[in-house]
């Protein structure tokens, strides 16, 4: 069966002009070597733009979390009129996570703790990254006057400011 092909193959490429011949024999091997190039010039452009649009995706989703978790500190402050206090904030009325779970979040290890006075008067909620971010961002944090502030990697102190953590 192979050779019946090969055979009429050889008969339509001799009836026919040197391009068309060429047409019915295949690539040549620049042709696929040209062609992989560009793919792959394609894809060093396109990866690293991907893996910067999904660390973006999670830092949204970690402020979010943030966003809620402050929410739930608003309402609790509304009923007792102070913010939950730290083991208060342990419990299942304020949030601990950004995700649907913890295993699939951005953001984890949510903390509540007293800015200012103390914990009546103002309440911070910080969240660490739970994936490497490319920024070297490792934690959010939020308080309830509107203060938002984010750590770096190799740095223990809060920078605000940075349009990578909230732009």
């Amino acid at each position: 069966m192979e050779t019946m092909m090969h055979t009429f193959f050889r008969r339509m490429a001799s009836k026919r002009s040197a391009p068309q011949r060429r047409a019915l024999l295949g690539f040549t091997l620049i042709e696929l070597m040209i062609t992989v190039a560009i793919v792959g010039i394609l894809a060093s452009i396109a990866y690293p733009a991907y893996t910067n649009q999904i660390a973006k995706g999670r830092r949204a989703e970690c402020r979010a979390g943030l966003y809620q978790a402050m929410q739930q500190q608003e309402r609790y402050y509304t009923q007792f009129n102070a913010y939950a206090p730290v083991a208060a904030a342990s419990s299942a009325s304020i949030r601990k996570f950004s995700g649907d779970t913890a295993e699939r979040s951005a953001c984890i290890n949510f903390e509540s703790t007293a800015c200012g006075a103390g914990i009546a008067d103002c309440v911070k909620i910080e969240g660490q990254m739970a994936r490497t971010d490319p920024a070297g961002i490792t934690h959010l944090s939020l308080d309830s006057s509107g203060g938002k502030a984010c750590k770096l990697s190799g740095s223990s102190v809060s920078v605000t400011g940075n349009k990578d953590c909230w732009p």
